[in-house]
């Protein structure tokens, strides 16, 4: 029955020359394959085999970096990991220019924090002063200089899981590894 479902629904794709375009979506058009312009939200009409749209959506979407930990110029170490939030500024720059621009911002972030963060003079990180929100909103111009050629825009960076200086106790797997079973406390 499931199956039966699908392909009237396939089907029904195939006849009807018609996509939707959503209100936060921008819909790209390509004619035989090649990009040929950018539309607004409504009912696209199509030509079966020679016109397709594709959409990408424009509100602004939170992603997080994984848990890093970087060695600071004074030797203790920093483990962070951060939110971004992006906005898609030029659909077609996004789409055509990367194969997953979601996941590229983020591998982008992640290494451009690492590097900018690590080279921080230690003192930046303290919040009192008012000097991490100046630290922070230099690495997003780095961001955005590095992602601007993609169409995208980093309007937002903040860190998550903010630790330094912290070490990393591996008792229970190394008595795993050890063979020595259960960890008496």
């Amino acid at each position: 029955m499931t199956d039966l479902i699908r392909l009237l629904i396939d089907v029904a794709a195939a006849v009807c020359p018609v996509r939707v375009c959503w209100t936060w979506q921008r819909s790209l058009y390509f004619i035989c394959g090649r990009y040929q312009w950018t539309g607004n939200p409504g009912i696209k009409f199509i030509i079966p085999g020679l016109c397709e749209v594709k959409t990408v959506s424009v509100v602004p979407e939170i992603y997080t970096t994984p848990l890093q930990t970087v060695t600071l110029r004074d030797g203790t170490s920093l483990t962070y990991s951060a939110s971004i939030t992006v906005v898609v500024r030029d659909p077609a720059a996004a789409y055509n220019r990367l194969g997953h621009y979601t996941e590229t911002v983020v591998e982008l972030a992640a290494r451009i924090l690492s590097e900018g963060l690590a080279d921080a003079d230690p003192k930046r990180f303290d919040p009192a002063r008012g000097m991490r929100d100046r630290l922070l909103s230099e690495q997003r111009d780095e961001i955005n200089a590095a992602c601007k050629e993609y169409g995208l825009e980093v309007t937002g960076l903040g860190l998550n899981n903010f630790v330094r200086g912290a070490r990393t106790v591996r008792l229970l797997i190394d008595r795993a590894v050890l063979g020595e079973g259960k960890c008496s406390t």
